[in-house]
Formats: C-alpha cells, structure tokens, sequence
C-alpha cells in the first residue's frame, strides 16, 4: 500500500527516512499527488515516453529502454531494467512485462507485472537540477534482484563530438561515473541501494552494457519504500556534477514535489478552460505542458525554446532538441494567447542573440555550438527565409498580449535591422519577399522548391509590414510607421492578385520568375486568410477548396492534394498531414466562421495528443493513413500549437490589443454546448474570468475582469443560418448590436462592445432555428479516411440552408441537430430520429463523391 504524509514531514519521520537511507538506500514510499490530468491505459513498448526538464531529459520507449540527456550532453542511452527471481540467473526483461503507463505533469509510471512481483518504475525529472530520479516501488512475494543496464555515450549533440570516454562504479556514492580526459563533461546513474557488476577499462568504455543490481532478499522490507535510481550530469566540474547526483539522492522526494508544483503553477498561472468536451479541455493542458517541455537552459548558450524531442538512439540529436528560431516564433503565438508570456519573452530575447549582422534571424542553433564553430562551418544557421518575418509577426503579438512597450523599444534596434532584411529579397520590387533571396519558405526541398516566391513565405512578408507598421506607431517612429504602411498595402495587393488562380478558385502555392503560377493544392493559402490578408469572398472559396477530401483527412490536412503527380503520403514536404498545418487551416476556416469545418479538424489535432507519445503531438502523419512515419518526431513544439492555435483563436475566438486596452470574445461553439468558462486571460495587466451561458433563445457572457485600466471588450458569438436576433443587453440596458450580412458567410455573428466595469453581462436573445452539429470523425490508428467532410452551409430561400459534402460513395452518414422539430422538407436527405442521415450516391469504392442537401424550416 502507499502511505498519504503531508508535504511537510514530522521529525521522527525524517529520522526514520535518514537511517533507512543510510542502511539500505531506501526512502520511505510517499504518496504521488492525484491529477485529474492523468493519461493512463495498457502500455505499448514501442511508444514513446519523455520526461524533461529545463536542463534534463529522459527519453524512451514505454519498454522502459530509454536515453538520458543533460543538455548539451547525451549521457548514456538503452538504458533499462531486467528481473532475477531468488537465485535464477535467467533474466526476465522489463519490455516483456510492461503492463501500464500512467502519466502525470510531474511523472510516468510504468508498470511491470510477473507472476511473483509487480514493480512500478516513476520517472521524475527535476525542474532545477540537471539530473533525475526513478522511483521504483516493489511489491514481491520472493526475493528478487533488479539489473539496470545502460550504455554510456557522453557525447554533446550533433554534430560536435568529443573522445577518450570512460566510465567505472564510484562505490562511494554508489553510481557509476562517466568522463573524460578534458574533466569538463560528466554523467553519474546509480542507486544508494545498488552494487555495482560491470568493470570496464578505465581509458575507454564497453561494447557490452554496463549494470548495477538492486538485491531485494526480503521483499516485506521494501513494502512500504522507494528504491531509487538516480542520475545527474552536464558540463563543468565533476564536484559540482557530484554535489547535483548526492542532492538528488538524498532528497527524491524534493525532486517530485518541486515538479508537482511547477506545473501546478503552469496551470494555475495560464488560461484554463472547461467545456462540455472533456477531451478538448485535457488536451489543452497538456499542449501547455508539452510546451513548458520545451524551454531549455543550456550552459552555454542560455534559456530558449527547442522545436521538439525525441529518442536519438545510436544518433546525436534527441528528435528537434536544437534551438529552432521559426518553431519557437510560430508557437509563441499560441503561448501569447495563454499567458504563458515569461516564455514568450524568454524565447524572443535568446533569438535575439544569433541575429545576423544583416539582420537575418538564425533558423537552427545546436545546443552544441558552443563545442565548435556552428555558424562559420555548418550551413543550417541561416537557411530558412520565413524565420526572420515571424520573429517581427512574433514581437508585435507578444506586445499585443502583454503590453510591454518596453520590451518592443529595447528592441526595436533588432526588429528594424529584421524588417530591412526583409526588404532586401524583394528582387523585383513587388513588395514580396522572394525565395530565391530569402531562402527557404514552406517546403525544404523538392520539385517545388525552385521557385521565385511560395504564398507562405509572401503571407509573413506582408504580415511583417502590417506588424512594423504597428510596432512603429508604438515608439513614436513616425518615418518607419508611414514606410512600412505603404509596404503592407503593396504586399497585400500582390498576395491577392499574385496568386489568386480564378479557374480553379483557390490560390496557388507559389509563382514562378516569369509569374507563372505553381497551380498545385496545399494548404498554405491558410496562413494569410487566418491573418485577414486575402480578399473575403476567394478565402472564402479557397476555404472550400481546402475543406475537400483531396486534402483534408479525418486526422489531419495534407501537406499537398492526393491528386498531385507529387503527391506521397509519406513525403515530409509532399504528402504528409502536420498537425501544425492542420492547426493553421482550423484557425483559417473559424476566421471565416466555417465553424463546421474549424470544428473537425481542431477535433482531429486534439485527437493526436493521445494516439501516440501520451500528452504529445507528434510531428507528422501519413496522408494515406491515420499513422506517424517512424521517424516522425513524438513530440513537437509546433504540433501541439496546431491544437492550441485554432482553440485559442477559433474556437474561443480570443482577440487581444492590450496596448490599445481592447480584448475579443468571439466564441465559435457547436450550437448543444450550453455552457464553457475560460479562467485567467490575461491582457496587458488585465485578469478576465468569462462564463459563457446558452439557453434555447438566450445566450449570455458573464465577465468578471481585473484590471487597472479600463478595457473595452467586444462579444461576437456565432450563430447558425437563419438564426434571428431579437434582442442585446449589456447589464441590462438595451443595445443595438452591430449585424454583418455576407454572400459567403456561414453563420450568422453579432457584435456587442462595450467597456468592462468589474463584473459585467453580455447577453443576446434569439429566435432559434435548426442547426448541424458537427460531424465526428474519430478514427483509430491505421486507417483510412472515411469521415464526412463538410464543404460550405448556405441560406437558401427564407430560412433554408443548403449544406454541400463530400463522402464515401454509397456511405450513410449522420448528423445530429438542434431543435429537429423545425425542420420541414428535405432533399437530399430524410431526419431520422433527430438526426439529418445522408446518404452519398453509389460510385467507386473509396471514392469520396460530392453531394447536397437542402434543408426547409418547418
């Protein structure tokens, strides 16, 4: 059993613990702090784990085999524990009897099963020391020994590399010691209760694993106990590395509960949400987590954001552990939204350092520059173009949120050297920037590579205009202010007339020197509309295109149309679905109220951060199937953005300018969710708390705000077609709200503003009309597609609505409805106990066909 104590520890309990740590290496067995974020289910071996800290990480599989890194250094790796019962010598492998994986914020637990014991191995990473704990707690009926084996490596990450390594038992603190001749690179793993049995060459190290034992001859003697194994190591000297491996052997406890309450204050302290879709809700935080996952304080270089992590295995860079400028820029815009701007600012400052005299922003640091000369010998510093206008996008949507002006005047050196470098690719003067000058835009190589300018690349051009425009209004620098608003104009004409292809209403993906347009079908064209560059009517049109079965999966949107002649559901640039690509198209199609469509696809993101590594979103997808490629990064920064992105700014429709003491909340709901809190937006130094209420002909925003300057919010929720609006009310007294009818509008969405006093409520009444709930597409592991994909709703006659679709040929396909009462004639389908049922017509097995229906109100 495990025994509940108070964090605070009695003294005779200290004692206790001090002469059973001295006797046997054993710490008495605290209790681990329930979550009600936990993730838990049968263990799959081959599935990866992480456990990582600011200056420390374990990753591994859910075997149990994992690596160990203490950044910059890879310490050892395959590491993993076997079995002994009473005197066999053969070995029971932990991979053969995993049984489950529990994780937590602060912890994973997995869990071994035998017939005579049960052991459960907790992974504990400490969130100030370069080191880790595992916490094995053993439940026997026999004695038995415990074997961790590992290889040691101490090597820093790609692609430096150092030499004459060397690893022996140091029976003094009971750990194996791991160096070399420089003594400036170290590692220890041990336990105070192990015995070490490997020995090895003190001049170099082994081909064959190196081990320790754990002997358990009396199992009723660890009932109640923790056995631990602990690790530690980095750069600098080996007393310090010694003193970091002795502190967290003395105390592992401290080690968890400082991680417990790390996170803690990672939820406590950032945007919380609760909604009637539990999973949405749980996957938001883990977003959060697998971002906070991410900052890194390396030795040398200092605190950033690394892209993403993964097992290296016989390699020297853990999955995307470098620092990625353009990763950390493009998640920033979703830690913004969250509050987590410490991060923000932490990342935009270290970036700040690698700018290029020109003004170029480094794309990839590794964390082991500091071991050679990384940007004099190595040619990836610099060779991405969109890097540098994010980092311009990325500064002004952090002072958007935050407020800082200070920050933005301390920098604005850096930001202006930035935007002149981007003016300088624009070869031809079109007022976009060019790949040709820039560098490397949405693809990295490949066919489509060889061109003059891709519309993700112009789209953060542009953006970047708009955002220095911004930013120079804010310190008072009138001249670039009045240049860069002229150049946002003429970038954004360009954009629109530039790619905008009429026959085949969508935008292309780029053009060529001579202006020829590259007419192939990605999803790219999203990154503008989300930031309202594109012309209304064609997003709109493009969106349609985007929402087409060609592209859009049920897990995810495809890099590139499966109709393409370079179309391989496998390729990263030609084929695959990101997650981070999908999130951008959620946040496009919500940005035009495609609230079916942005519904789907955030649905399919969330979906990922439980599919694979537990709480992660991994980096990329087949397009042909609902599976990662094997070497597709387990956890990546901006895949878990494609969750947070879209639901921040589409499905929340959070807006924010704390500058001008402005917030939006536009919330873009299915029409059954009846009720959604947001806790803690933080704006500037304002706190909101916003209650979302819908009744059958009533829809209110309870605010209750925090603030030491006025804040004018506006309150825009989303309806569907033919909804009528009878009534508005701020705190009673009777508003007119702002209406905006479109052609090509798929909802309908009032705008009600008004300056927040403390506690205040927005309510809307209405005359209800039917509505389609979104289609759920859920789809396991290994499939193909086969989910309805929902083109474009329109109003026809009075208060009809025509819905177009695509599905499976000779499928039946349903949709749940409110109020289905009102729901008169039907074409192209038939209401079936509440439920629209759509039946596509016959056609090709496997093809996804087009279809319409016309809906009458009663």
């Amino acid at each position: 059993m495990r025994i509940r104590r108070p964090v605070g520890i009695a003294l005779g309990l200290i004692l206790c613990s001090a002469v059973l740590r001295a006797g046997t290496g054993l710490v008495p067995r605290f209790a681990l702090e329930p979550s009600n974020l936990t993730l838990s289910r049968p263990a799959q071996a081959a599935t990866y784990f992480d456990k990582a800290g600011p200056k420390f990480a374990i990753l591994g599989t859910e075997s149990g085999l994992f690596e160990a890194w203490a950044y910059p250094l890879k310490l050892f790796r395959d590491c993993e524990f076997s079995f002994f019962i009473g005197s066999s010598t053969q070995p029971i492998l932990g991979k053969d009897i995993i049984r489950f994986i529990d994780v937590t914020p602060a912890a994973t637990t997995l869990t071994y099963v035998f017939q005579s014991f049960t052991v459960r191995a907790t992974y504990v990473t400490s969130v100030f020391e370069p080191g880790a704990v595992i916490l094995l707690a053993v439940d026997a009926t026999e004695p038995l020994t415990i074997v961790c084996s590992f290889l040691p490596v101490l090597q820093p990450m790609w692609p430096a590399g150092i030499g004459g390594q060397y690893a022996y038992w140091d029976d003094e603190v009971k750990a194996y010691f791991i160096s070399e001749p420089t003594r400036k690179n170290h590692g220890y793993l041990g336990s105070p209760a192990a015995t070490g049995i490997s020995y090895t060459p003190a001049h170099m190290l082994s081909d064959t694993p190196n081990q320790f034992k754990i002997a358990i001859d009396k199992p009723d003697e660890v009932k109640h106990a923790f056995i631990p194994v602990v690790m530690a190591g980095g750069k600098g000297a080996r007393d310090d590395i010694k003193k970091v491996y002795e502190k967290l052997a003395a105390s592992p406890e401290a080690v968890y509960r400082e991680a417990a309450e790390h996170y803690r204050r990672l939820r406590a302290e950032t945007l919380r949400i609760s909604t009637p879709a539990p999973e949405i809700d749980l996957a938001f935080e883990w977003a959060k987590i697998a971002h906070d996952n991410l900052f890194v304080e390396n030795p040398d270089l200092g605190k950033g954001m690394v892209a993403g992590l993964g097992a290296s295995g016989t390699g020297g860079r853990p999955g995307f552990g470098w620092f990625f400028g353009g990763d950390a820029f493009m998640n920033s815009l979703s830690l913004d939204g969250y509050g987590a701007l410490s991060g923000v600012k932490t990342a935009l400052l270290f970036t700040q350092k690698w700018q290029r005299a020109d003004g170029k922003m480094a794309h990839e640091l590794s964390q082991a520059a500091s071991y050679l000369k990384w940007f004099e010998d190595y040619p990836y510093a610099y060779i991405h173009g969109d890097t540098t206008p994010f980092y311009i996008v990325a500064c002004l949507e952090y002072y958007r949120w935050s407020g800082d002006l200070d920050f933005i005047s301390k920098s604005w050196p850096s930001i202006r050297k930035a935007y002149a470098w981007c003016k300088s690719t624009d070869a031809d003067g079109d007022g976009l920037m060019d790949n040709s000058k820039a560098g490397l835009g949405a693809l990295e190589f490949g066919e489509l590579t060889g061109i003059k300018t891709d519309i993700f690349l112009a789209a953060a051009g542009a953006r970047a205009a708009f955002a220095m425009r911004e930013m120079a209004r804010a310190v008072n620098d009138r001249a670039t202010e009045t240049a860069a608003a002229v150049d946002f104009a003429k970038a954004r004409g360009a954009l629109n007339s530039g790619f905008w292809n009429e026959g085949t209403g969508q935008y292309a993906y780029a053009f060529n020197a001579d202006g020829r347009q590259v007419e192939e079908s990605t999803p790219w064209s999203a990154v503008p509309i989300v930031w309202g560059l594109m012309e209304e009517e064609k997003a709109a049109r493009a969106l349609q295109r985007l929402g087409s079965a060609d592209l859009t999966t049920d897990w995810g949107v495809r890099m590139l149309s499966n109709q393409s002649a370079y179309y391989e559901p496998l390729n990263y640039n030609y084929g695959a679905a990101w997650p981070f690509l999908t999130g951008w198209v959620a946040a496009a199609m919500y940005e035009r109220n495609f609230v079916l469509q942005g519904y789907g696809l955030l649905r399919a993101a969330v979906r990922h951060t439980f599919d694979n590594g537990l709480g992660f979103v991994t980096e990329l997808f087949s397009g042909n199937l609902n599976v990662w490629p094997q070497e597709g990064v387990a956890h990546q920064g901006f895949s878990s953005s494609g969750v947070v992105f879209p639901l921040l700014r589409g499905l929340l429709g959070l807006t924010a300018d704390a500058p001008a003491g402005t917030f939006g909340f536009a919330p873009r709901f299915p029409a059954d969710w009846n009720r959604v809190k947001v806790e803690n937006i933080r704006v500037g130094d304002a706190v909101l708390d916003i209650e979302y209420r819908r009744e059958p002909k009533k829809i209110e925003a309870v605010v209750r705000s925090r603030a030491k300057n006025p804040v004018r919010m506006t309150f825009a929720p989303v309806f569907g077609l033919g909804t009528v609006i009878t009534a508005a009310a701020v705190n009673g007294r009777a508003v007119q709200p702002e209406i905006e009818t479109k052609a090509w509008d798929q909802a309908v969405q009032p705008f009600l503003t008004a300056t927040l006093t403390g506690e205040d409520v927005f309510s809307i009444e209405i005359e209800p009309t039917f509505e389609i709930l979104p289609p759920e597409n859920p789809t396991r592991t290994g499939e193909t597609s086969r989910g309805l994909r929902v083109i474009r709703c329109e109003k026809t006659g009075v208060a009809g609505l025509k819905l177009s679709v695509e599905g499976l040929a000779g499928t039946d396909y349903f949709l749940d409805l409110t109020r289905p009462d009102l729901v008169g004639a039907v074409s192209g389908g038939a209401v079936e106990n509440g439920r629209l049922k759509i039946r596509i017509p016959d056609g090709r097995e496997d093809e996804y066909l087009r279809h319409t229906v016309i809906l009458e109100k009663r």
